[in-house]
């Protein structure tokens, strides 16, 4: 079995984007300024950020037997990202998500083969996630999620998640057993609101640090990652962009860096945030989710630039 650090188990799909002068009301009808497709999924993304930055990763998941199939399984290998188990599934269909960019925000439309196109919790191997640093997913497939946190704690491997509203809307009743195996959540705000049933971020990282979650990192768009433990809760500033073109990926691009920095690099908690507000800033620069997504060098610059 190859030496990877980093494993993510969870979406990996088409993106097509379209920009658009505003986003429209119900019957109007907008000419598009430009149309784009790229590869994404929250998952494979993070793992892209991971590799990009010189970390050894692999993607567990599942795409159609088709065109678009090989397409993303053709720029994971493309990107150094481990394919072994992403696996292609004979009469399923690769999710195409449908994503609307006015003025650098977005809106997704999710591919409902998201939900169809997946592994069997037989594909999953156990000697390949044993003896990794970390797991990292996002709850989409909760049994399959499931399966893979329980392997990852029998071989003490640090868990991740990324919570999504999509995701988070399950419950709390519901998610309640996985989330408290994980090392550290990393819920947007929306996500993290939804999940608690509180009106502020501060709330809801509060709460969930009381119901048993060590590290709840929120993320808060452009003014940056709110991180709680058991002793503290602060506001961890990004860095300021002149123009913003796309928001897509920029919270996968944030997992990535901070999962590099936070547990390969073994930095403080503050500075991997830190390290993850700029990789973030970086990428959402570019157009597509993954487009932006910085190489270390180009990260180690634009740090410098702060210092």
């Amino acid at each position: 079995m190859k030496n990877i650090d980093i494993i993510g188990l969870g979406e990996i799909v088409v993106d097509w984007v379209a920009t658009i002068p505003h986003f429209p009301r119900p019957d109007e009808k907008i000419d598009a300024i430009s149309e784009n497709y790229f590869p994404g999924g929250v998952t494979a993304n993070y793992l892209v950020a991971v590799a990009r930055l010189g970390v050894s990763c692999g993607f567990i998941g599942a795409v159609g037997d088709d065109t678009y199939g090989n397409f993303l399984i053709e720029d994971l290998i493309e990107e150094r990202v481990d394919t072994t188990f992403t696996l292609k599934k004979k009469d399923m269909i690769t999710p195409i998500n449908f994503i609307f960019i006015s003025n650098g925000e977005k809106t997704i439309i999710q591919s409902p083969h998201m939900q169809r196109t997946k592994l069997d919790i037989t594909d999953l191997e156990e000697s390949y996630i044993a003896e990794k640093n970390v797991l990292h997913t996002t709850l989409i497939h909760p049994e399959l999620s499931r399966k893979a946190i329980e392997i990852a704690k029998e071989y003490n491997i640090n868990v991740s998640i990324d919570l999504e509203p999509q995701i988070a809307q399950r419950g709390w009743k519901e998610l309640k057993s996985i989330l408290l195996k994980t090392d550290i959540l990393i819920p947007n705000k929306e996500g993290a609101k939804l999940i608690t049933k509180s009106e502020t971020a501060e709330e809801a990282a509060k709460d969930l640090i009381k119901k048993g979650i060590p590290i709840v990192i929120i993320t808060l768009g452009h003014k940056g990652a709110l991180v709680t433990t058991e002793d503290s809760q602060k506001l961890i500033p990004t860095y300021k962009i002149n123009k913003v073109i796309d928001t897509t990926g920029a919270g996968d691009t944030f997992n990535g860096a901070f999962t590099v920095a936070y547990w390969i690099k073994r930095w403080e908690l503050e500075d991997s945030i830190k390290f993850a507000n700029a990789a973030a800033a970086l990428k959402i620069q570019k157009l597509g989710a993954r487009t932006g997504m910085p190489f270390e060098d180009e990260l180690k610059q634009f740090l410098k630039r702060y210092e």
